[in-house]
């Protein structure tokens, strides 16, 4: 079990950006190269499996899913980038007042 545990934190460890080889790379870069790898994977295991006509499906999926996933990133990250800059809500509402 010990052995399954360490497998999985050496994945999760290839694929953190803040730790992999590609840290220091603009986003751009990142994004290219993940899809690069990620299609020559869906290639690999449509050869090792024989399931050859399902190949452009998987890339297809692949890459729509990084598209997502870089995509949320790029929302999340830059509206916390904008939500720091901007200055607290001055709105105060008396509830006893209100309807």
């Amino acid at each position: 079990m010990k052995g399954w545990i360490n497998l999985g934190r050496f994945g999760y460890g290839l694929l953190d950006d803040t730790k992999n080889a590609l840290k220091d790379a603009p986003m751009e870069y990142k994004f290219l190269l993940s899809n690069t790898l990620a299609a020559m994977w869906c290639v690999t295991f449509g050869v090792y499996t024989a399931e050859l006509l399902f190949i452009g499906y998987n890339i297809i999926g692949h890459t729509l899913l990084l598209v997502c996933v870089f995509f949320t990133w790029f929302v999340l990250s830059t509206s916390k980038k904008k939500s720091e800059n901007r200055s607290a809500n001055m709105v105060c509402w008396d509830l006893e007042r209100e309807g």
